[in-house]
């Protein structure tokens, strides 16, 4: 019997985070469980046939079909399944879940929500894992009533369809990006076209590629599966494939996320309390004066659409009943304190006349001015 180590190799992609990740784990579990591996980082032409087992990904998937020729055991990791044979004799397959992916992405746009808009965002190849996303996605969006919108097959120098469908959409707009390279490319098309990011646009992508998510402006917020667990898993895979060759292969539980790492693109530079604070701050300031709804949103620093959402989200209110309340909260501590007439109590208010401002004090408090103040004088009196 051959007592010789067996000698495998990894067809594995080693460019971005995934791949190195990957590599990790398979070494995690090579230096616990099979340190008499003979194991190499390298590619089929590089190798004499037979070798004794391999772990290969999607980017040599079209290595496959001579793996399986040459009876080599295999793990596929993260393979289209429909390049995989369906006799799969020798071979296993175990990937990350997509649909876990896609529920950690809706549950951060819902902890930083409401968004008007969703929009997926395909990978540049319409990969089949990209697909399974954006059907995810488009469910989770169905489920809540609002435009959405995929950009499919977007190439790396033309995202005019992105900017089109963006500027289209009642912001703010959550974008959900198939990986982290398309969702770089995205916030780049947001900078050209001065959409503010996060403030009308949040940007989500996957991966966790700390170079681009680090570098990208704003950084990058990006769901983070756990690819070294992947590794880890399977080379544990292809051990058993190795060590018992006759039990049938299998395709492993999928590798769940680790988490959203969250950085500027999805994080607001201020919290959503202090950013109406900011708005109440200044009508409270300028209430006196003719201020509108789209000058209190600009003292915010976000769009109208935008300051309206996030009023009615913490306040229960809109900006221009918020106006209305300071000025006849003002009104009624005038006529408490001051023999003001209700024309310059109107004025010293900010109404464009008296009777507007009677009209719109008596909706608020049920009686005009005037009634207002002998109603209180009289309660005082007894």
């Amino acid at each position: 019997m051959d007592k010789s180590p067996p000698t495998v190799t990894l067809l594995i992609g080693c460019m971005g985070t995934s791949g190195r990740q990957r590599v990790s784990g398979i070494f995690d579990y090579i230096r616990t469980h099979a340190p008499h591996w003979a194991t190499m980082l390298t590619s089929i032409d590089q190798k004499t046939l037979p070798f004794s087992g391999c772990i290969v990904d999607q980017q040599h998937a079209g290595e496959i079909a001579r793996l399986v020729r040459e009876r080599i055991p295999f793990v596929a990791v993260d393979v289209n399944p429909e390049l995989l044979p369906r006799s799969r004799t020798l071979i296993s397959s175990l990937g990350v879940d997509n649909r876990e992916i896609t529920k950690a992405a809706a549950a951060h746009f819902k902890s930083i929500g409401p968004f008007r808009g969703y929009v997926y965002v395909h990978d540049p190849d319409k990969s089949a894992w990209s697909i399974k996303r954006a059907r995810y996605f488009r469910n989770y969006v169905a489920r809540k009533g609002v435009k959405y919108a995929e950009l499919p097959n977007p190439s790396h120098d033309d995202y005019r369809g992105l900017l089109r469908l963006l500027s289209d959409h009642l912001k703010p707009v959550a974008v959900f990006c198939a990986n982290d390279r398309c969702a770089s490319n995205v916030l780049v098309a947001c900078k050209s076209a001065g959409l503010k990011v996060p403030a009308e646009i949040a940007v989500l992508g996957v991966d966790n590629d700390t170079f681009i998510c680090d570098y990208s402006d704003p950084s990058l917020s990006s769901v983070e599966p756990n690819f070294e667990r992947e590794g880890y898993l399977a080379a544990k895979e292809l051990d058993r494939l190795l060590s018992k060759p006759r039990k049938a292969a299998r395709r492993i539980p999928l590798i769940p996320v680790k988490g959203i790492v969250t950085r500027s693109s999805t994080r607001p530079s201020y919290s959503v309390d202090v950013l109406v604070q900011t708005g109440l701050d200044f009508i409270n300031s300028n209430f006196h004066t003719g201020i509108t709804v789209l000058s209190v949103s600009r003292a915010m620093g976000v769009s109208r659409r935008l300051a309206e959402l996030r009023f009615r989200q913490v306040k229960g209110t809109s900006i221009g009943a918020a106006i209305v309340a300071a000025r006849i909260q003002h009104a009624q501590h005038l006529l408490k304190t001051t023999k003001m007439s209700v024309g310059e109590i109107a004025r010293d208010c900010g109404f464009s006349s008296s009777s507007y401002m009677t009209r719109t004090f008596k909706k608020q408090t049920g009686h005009t001015p005037r009634e207002w103040s002998n109603r209180r004088a009289l309660s005082n009196n007894n």
